[in-house]
């Protein structure tokens, strides 16, 4: 007897957002998980585990349903997530890019040892594909309404996937044709017998996502550089050596990484946690390696890279000085192209970690004020934002923070962020 009566076949197409790390399985992370053929892929274990993660908050019992149990076996296959094609054309291949990171010895406030690495990744715009398909009885509806639920919460950005979410990777926008076989009718049925697939394009839910808090921030910086790990050089007509640094780039564009703005953050949160007397809440926020014979703990608030596609470059020239003897190194000449553009930082933070999100409303709010900057060059002016405007949004509750010359203005009508810092002041 027939095990099951109807499938429903989902056929999507998933665009790349922000970059997409997955790793092999050596660990090594300057390169990422390939078939034997060189094609880079997301395995299918990784994108079920994700989906059913999201589910299992939901509804555990619909995620045993789908994905199975140590009982029963699933009704849901799913495939690797495999690259398509590149969304925008390019002269090379830049599906799969290095972005370089530095490691900072949190006791120190400077780069650890052997703290410089790379962090290898399939690039924003790379078109994927993937398969789902679900086997179940006629008369069973919620299978498939929650498989689109799941799609749902993946398109809107609630489901991120691979590694290095925290800094905003894995992020995916959807495109899904579905079809239904139904077994009792011949047709369907030879359909499903020959693999045919002439799937209707699907309308996937609205997915609100309640459960987090979004900061997002709208300023400008006059001067901002990210170093890339790679200097470019150039000769001029008398073939002198000029070494150019310049921002870290992906397929051609700038890119402020998620991980620069959350390391930055990071620090201020800290040091405003130790102020208070609170330093736990740093770890509950942002999450830390394993130590103490345990696991580690994950982190739980997002940064997104801000591309700076319409930045304005600029050429500074400097040299460098030895410390010793105050005098200028040898070839120590090099040219900088820091960029002047518009920024727009999102942060998400979990709604029910109250006093994490107090932190980051007095981190952002001194990031608005100028107390720290973003990227390097701090100590020459560079990396600063002129922030005009912090808007707040957790539910249906919202909040913002204004900047001018009298300082930073707090519009809290709903009491949001009234009710975070008392929260936090009762904890410290």
């Amino acid at each position: 007897m027939a095990t099951f009566d109807k499938a429903v076949r989902y056929e999507v197409t998933a665009v790349t957002e922000t970059p997409l790390r997955t790793g092999p399985s050596d660990g090594s992370i300057d390169r990422v998980l390939r078939h034997r053929d060189g094609q880079a892929f997301l395995q299918a274990a990784s994108l079920a585990g994700a989906l059913r993660g999201w589910l299992e908050k939901q509804d555990k019992n619909a995620a045993n349903a789908l994905f199975g149990s140590q009982e029963k076996s699933g009704q849901l296959i799913v495939s690797d997530m495999e690259i398509k094609e590149k969304a925008v054309e390019s002269a090379e291949d830049t599906t799969i890019q290095l972005r370089p990171r530095l490691r900072i010895n949190g006791k120190m406030g400077s780069a650890a040892d052997g703290g410089k690495f790379d962090v290898a990744h399939i690039a924003r715009n790379t078109v994927m594909q993937f398969t789902l398909t679900w086997m179940g009885a006629e008369s069973d509806t919620d299978g498939p309404a929650q498989i689109e639920q799941m799609l749902g919460a993946l398109h809107t950005g609630e489901i991120r996937l691979g590694a290095q979410k925290s800094n905003g990777f894995g992020r995916v926008a959807l495109t899904v044709r579905s079809q239904t076989y139904h077994m009792t009718d011949k047709a369907d049925r030879e359909a499903w017998l020959q693999d045919e697939f002439d799937g209707q394009t699907l309308e996937l839910p609205k997915i609100c996502t309640k459960s987090v808090c979004t900061f997002t921030v709208n300023g400008v910086a006059d001067s901002i550089l990210i170093k890339s790990s790679v200097p470019r050089v150039e000769y001029d007509e008398n073939n002198t050596r000029k070494e150019i640094i310049q921002n870290i780039k992906e397929n051609d564009i700038a890119v402020l990484p998620g991980s620069s703005v959350k390391g930055a953050v990071r620090a201020r949160v800290k040091a405003i946690a130790d102020l208070l007397e609170c330093s736990e809440a740093v770890d509950e926020l942002f999450g830390r390696g394993a130590a103490q014979g345990d696991n580690g703990i994950a982190g739980r608030v997002r940064f997104t890279d801000v591309v700076l596609d319409k930045a304005k470059k600029q050429t500074v020239s400097r040299i460098r000085i030895n410390k010793f003897t105050g005098g200028v190194i040898r070839r120590g000449l090099f040219t900088e192209e820091p960029l002047k553009s518009g920024v727009t930082l999102t942060i998400t933070a979990p709604q029910d970690n109250i006093c994490g999100c107090a932190l980051l409303v007095y981190a952002l709010r001194d990031l608005g004020l100028g107390l720290y900057n973003l990227g390097s060059g701090g100590a020459v002016g560079r990396g600063y934002i002129k922030v005009s405007r912090i808007a707040i949004a957790c539910g249906d509750k919202t909040a913002d923070m204004t900047f001018g010359v009298d300082g930073c203005k707090l519009n809290d009508t709903d009491n949001l962020v009234s009710a975070w810092l008392h929260a936090l002041e009762e904890r410290t």
